[in-house]
């Protein structure tokens, strides 16, 4: 087994896990509302759950506002009921055609448990950093008895960098999204 196939390895599971903190990020909602906290919610619909954005356009009205205007307009009640009744604590404005949400401004103590969430997540993402590099090191101490002590070393100073760079990559998504949450 050859280091860069290792490297390959812990690199493709480690952008995964960088793929998976910016998305739980877009999650969180700063002083901007996004199309991504409507992700959670699940409707009940023609016998199935589906996501909100396969059965309704979602827009973006301003900085608070977004407008769901569903393509099938008997699905307006189903549609409510499911926003209601997920985590997003909204009530639903519901229209003849469509439904607006109104997001309430956010207090510098939102802001504040908004960063405390984002620095929960940074830390488990971390920690998922920590499996994928101690993997690695269980795959190349398992050809121990192959491979010579100098190129162990050189394999362990070689993931050492490239954890150092990764755990860069992950505070430097934390410090920005910190920054938005912060931002009035």
């Amino acid at each position: 087994m050859e280091w860069n196939d290792l490297k390959n390895d812990f690199e493709s599971v480690t952008n995964d896990i960088i793929n998976w903190l910016n998305d739980e990020y877009s999650r969180i909602r700063s002083g901007r509302v996004s199309l991504n906290v409507l992700d959670v919610v699940k409707v009940e619909v023609y016998g199935e759950t589906m996501n909100l954005n396969q059965i309704a356009n979602l827009q973006i009205v301003d900085a608070r506002q977004i407008l769901i205007k569903p393509y099938d307009r008997s699905q307006i009640h189903d549609i409510a009921k499911a926003i209601t009744a997920s985590v997003l604590n909204i009530n639903p404005q519901i229209n003849p055609d469509s439904i607006r949400l109104i997001f309430p401004t956010q207090t510098e103590e939102n802001r504040r448990e908004n960063v405390k969430k984002a620095k929960e997540i940074l830390e488990v993402a971390k920690n998922k950093l920590r499996n994928v590099r101690k993997n690695v090191q269980d795959q190349y101490k398992k050809i121990k008895n192959i491979v010579s002590e100098d190129l162990i070393r050189y394999f362990e100073e070689e993931l050492n960098k490239l954890t150092k760079i990764y755990n860069g990559k992950l505070e430097s998504i934390y410090l920005k999204k910190e920054e938005e949450l912060m931002r009035l």
